[in-house]
């Protein structure tokens, strides 16, 4: 009889392409349906850790998931090194069938992956509406957070408005969002998408609600156009609220010319003292001028450097989603610097959160690419934490090869090393980390 290894690497390959006649012979030549079961559940891809039903799931082959599970009982919530269930690798390649007869025969339905991702997100992200119809008849979280979002922030930032309608009329909160996009008020404000917005106000969306940045008051000051402005007065939204001192929702309006809205916020607004003039034309004249523009730019500064000194404290605290928060709301106000990114990643990595620690390295370096690449002790030390753990996991690896544990450790710690050094921009980058690890 051949090796296990060589058993296993047949079935992945049977899976992989389909071929349910293979899967049956080795079923014949191992002769044990508990010995096989117990191959298919344990042999996995190296690089990625998908088993044979992930494959299958994955290309659309419903017998071979229907012969996998009913006939050898595999396990069907098996994990991914980047912890894709089978019914998540089903839901990516749209098969809906394959979906609806892995829930009803177990597999759990909100199960996420090391994105925070459920089949849910990817039934959004597809815009498939049968796939969403049959997760969340089958019970699916609505309110799952993951790097994309929660599903009704993904359907917002898509102008997806079928989609908002559905997730909204099956329960959505329109108040709960991540910190990787900004609230569900503010995403259809940003995408100029008016029926999105009413629906939010419809389904009771806070006018007030944000978590970083700007309120969705704010935003709608700068778009222009003065149905946001009106709907979210009209549902109490705040015009005095000031989130950067003395630059109040008015100014916003000034600052792009918008005079119909410093006019509807002219009445609503309590009087700035260090206004020479205030009227309507007063403000839209005074935000515009040099003096202004200084004063907002030395406040900036300040505000910044109160961000970071904030952020680091959070982070002597070991309070790493607080400083995620600072320096979240100090991107807000200077998008072209990518240090509040590494340092981001540099939270996460302490969190041990591995996928978003790559996440906002990578932000970090679309923003400049040219920024200093990992260190120790510098703004990349979310990658030079990545790089100590697979050597450590390199290091445990090779004491104790046969150690399954040990052994997925290790290949988790390979895939973020690699995926790190998918992030640089250049091969001679990658050399010279490489060579200065």
């Amino acid at each position: 009889m051949d090796s296990t290894s060589e058993i296993g690497a047949l079935i992945i390959e049977a899976g992989a392409s389909g071929d349910l006649k293979k899967l049956k012979e080795m079923r014949r030549k191992v002769g044990d349906d508990t010995e096989l079961r117990r191959i298919c559940d344990v042999y996995t891809d190296f690089s990625t850790g998908r088993c044979v039903l992930h494959h299958a799931a994955e290309i659309g082959h419903f017998q071979i998931c229907k012969f996998l599970i009913h006939n050898l009982k595999v396990h069907i919530d098996a994990r991914t090194f980047t912890r894709d269930t089978p019914l998540i690798a089903a839901a990516k390649g749209e098969h809906v069938k394959i979906v609806e007869y892995l829930i009803n025969q177990g597999a759990s339905v909100s199960s996420a992956n090391s994105k925070g991702s459920t089949a849910l997100h990817y039934a959004v992200l597809k815009d498939n509406r049968e796939l969403m119809e049959l997760l969340v008849t089958k019970g699916a979280l609505l309110e799952v957070d993951s790097m994309d979002g929660t599903p009704l922030q993904i359907a917002l930032s898509r102008v997806n408005v079928e989609t908002v309608k559905f997730l909204l009329s099956h329960g959505a909160k329109p108040n709960i969002c991540s910190l990787v996009l900004e609230s569900p008020l503010v995403l259809a404000i940003k995408a100029h998408s008016f029926e999105c917005f009413d629906l939010l106000l419809k389904a009771r969306a806070d006018p007030n609600m944000y978590i970083v940045g700007f309120s969705p008051l704010s935003y709608a000051a700068k778009v222009g156009d003065t149905k946001f402005l009106k709907s979210l007065l009209d549902a109490g939204a705040d015009p005095n609220s000031s989130l950067i001192g003395h630059v109040k929702i008015i100014e916003d309006a000034a600052l792009v010319r918008d005079r119909e809205g410093v006019e509807i916020l002219f009445p609503l607004t309590r009087p700035m003292k260090h206004y020479p003039e205030w009227t309507v034309d007063g403000i839209m004249d005074y935000c515009r001028s040099e003096r202004a523009k200084t004063e907002r730019d030395e406040y900036k500064r300040l505000c910044l450097d109160a961000l970071d000194k904030a952020g680091h404290a959070a982070m002597d605290l070991k309070q790493y989603r607080r400083a995620i928060v600072y320096f979240l709301t100090a991107q807000k106000f200077d998008l072209s610097n990518p240090k509040w990114a590494s340092k981001r990643s540099l939270c996460h990595a302490h969190g041990n959160k591995r996928v978003l620690a790559l996440y906002s390295a990578e932000e970090c370096i679309r923003i400049e690419p040219r920024f200093p690449y990992p260190h120790p002790g510098g703004d990349g030390a979310a990658a030079a934490e990545i790089l100590k753990r697979f050597f450590l996991e390199s290091l445990s690896f090779t004491l104790e090869p046969h150690n399954q544990k040990i052994n997925d450790a290790f290949r988790v710690a390979l895939f973020d090393y690699f995926a790190l050094l998918y992030l640089m921009s250049s091969p001679e980058e990658i050399l010279s980390f490489t060579q200065m690890s």
